[in-house]
């Protein structure tokens, strides 16, 4: 793999981290941390694209739920289609 060297600019408490994590003897020098970071970073991304797919649905599932239970208790009575909110604009 082909390096390519890049000045990053950080504030204390994260050149402290590194510095700490360098001294620990875990890793060998910054460039080694920010790479491990960033790999990690790059999978949580890439991980969490298809949970936040699965987590919108399902909290979209759960808010029409609770305007279907919603609705049986309001004046506008449970004839009321979703259909019917969103062509009044309010939904």
């Amino acid at each position: 793999m082909k390096v390519t060297t890049m000045n990053v600019s950080l504030p204390p408490e994260l050149i402290r981290f590194v510095r700490r994590k360098v001294d620990s003897g875990i890793y060998s020098s910054a460039s080694e941390v920010v790479r491990e970071a960033l790999r990690r970073l790059a999978l949580e991304e890439n991980g969490n694209a298809a949970k936040r797919e699965r987590f919108d649905r399902s909290r979209v599932r759960a808010a029409v739920k609770g305007l279907l239970r919603s609705r049986k208790k309001t004046i506008l009575g449970p004839d009321l289609s979703l259909r019917d909110l969103i062509d009044e604009g309010r939904a």
